[in-house]
C-alpha cells in the first residue's frame, strides 16, 4: 500500500467531489436523494478558494481513499463558537482501509495546515450512531460542548482550540 496524504490539488477537485457524495450516501442513505450541499455545489469556493477553507485526501495508487476539510463556521447552529472559527468536516475513510490510523494522520495533517495561517477555533458536529465518532474526536483534542435532539439527527457537538505556532 502506497499512502500519498496531500492537499487536494485543482485537477482532483471532481474526484473529491464524487468521493464525498459518496461518503454521503453511505453515512446518510435517507439524505442521498436531497439537495446537493450548497459546500459541495459550491466546492471550489468552500475548500480552495477562501482562506479559511482547506481540503486534504490521502489517495492509494492515485485513488482519493479518505479526506478531511474545513470551512468557516457559518453558525448554523445556536452555539457559542468564536468568530473564525472553523468547522471540521468531510472525515471519511473507504471502510477497507480503516484502523491503521489514517484518519489520525488526514486530522493532524488538517490541524497543522489550520495552525500554518493562524486559525485557533475548530468546531465539529457528529451523530451517535456513528460508531466511536465522539470517542475518536475525543481522542483529536476535542471536547463536548453540546448535544441536542434536532428532527433529523441526534447532534454532538464538540469544539478544540489549537495553540499558537512558536515561530
Amino acid at each position: 500500500m502506497s499512502l500519498v496524504y496531500q492537499l487536494l490539488e485543482p485537477s482532483d477537485d471532481k474526484s473529491a467531489i464524487a468521493f464525498a457524495l459518496r461518503s454521503r450516501q453511505l453515512l446518510f442513505p435517507e439524505l442521498y436523494t436531497a439537495k446537493i450541499p450548497k459546500d459541495i455545489e459550491h466546492f471550489a469556493q468552500y475548500y480552495m478558494q477562501s482562506e479559511q477553507g482547506c481540503f486534504i485526501v490521502v489517495k492509494d495508487h492515485d485513488q482519493i481513499i479518505g479526506t478531511v476539510a474545513y470551512r468557516a463556521y457559518d453558525d448554523r447552529f445556536d452555539l457559542d463558537i468564536p468568530a473564525k472559527a472553523v468547522e471540521v468536516v468531510k472525515l471519511f475513510v473507504l471502510p477497507e482501509y480503516r484502523r491503521q490510523g489514517i484518519a489520525t494522520k488526514l486530522c493532524q495533517m488538517l490541524f497543522r495546515h489550520a495552525q500554518q495561517r493562524n486559525i485557533l477555533h475548530l468546531y465539529l458536529h457528529t451523530h451517535p450512531f456513528l460508531p466511536a465518532a465522539e470517542f475518536f474526536w475525543q481522542l483529536q483534542g476535542f471536547n463536548t460542548v453540546h448535544r441536542e435532539q434536532i428532527s433529523t439527527y441526534d447532534t454532538i457537538h464538540m469544539f478544540k482550540q489549537l495553540a499558537f505556532e512558536h515561530q
